[in-house]
């Protein structure tokens, strides 16, 4: 019975909403100090661990830890350095061979044009069968996404 009512006890304390926030917090400080130059990411999780562990004083609370982590999580994502997209795209292959950097143009199997309508602009047969399809689907518009100002 005394081990049931020490799991329950653990269980409540683990997730409480301060419990939650502060994992979170240490979590995304975590992630940003790893992407920062290696000459830093040593002497940044050091901090992290140092300011995490710290007994809080007298006149701190747990309110005020929250607030100066998630200024430090702003300044970090600022600072560290993005990263890097997939390369990724459209390419065109044409006689067996990859045709980089054309634009994407359609040609039929002569070699001529058979639309002149790519990513750069919007065929309009396309859009017509798009908003027929939203509205079948019973999009209306999108209020729920803008939200009412």
């Amino acid at each position: 019975l005394h081990s049931i009512f020490l799991y329950a006890t653990r269980t409540i304390i683990m997730t409480t909403p301060a419990t939650l926030q502060i994992r979170q917090k240490y979590r995304s400080l975590n992630r940003l100090v790893k992407k920062l130059p290696e000459n830093d990411v040593e002497k940044g999780l050091q901090e992290l661990r140092t300011t995490f562990r710290k007994t809080l004083g007298e006149t701190e609370s747990v309110e005020t830890r929250l607030q100066d982590a998630d200024k430090r999580i702003s300044f970090l994502q600022m600072i560290t350095p993005k990263d890097k997209p997939a390369k990724g795209g459209t390419w065109v292959y044409k006689n067996g061979k990859r045709m980089e950097g054309t634009s994407g143009t359609r040609f039929d199997k002569n070699g001529n044009v058979h639309s002149n309508w790519d990513g750069k602009n919007m065929d309009p047969c396309s859009v017509k069968r798009h908003n027929q399809q939203l509205n079948r689907a019973g999009f209306l518009n999108n209020q729920h996404a803008k939200g009412y100002f």
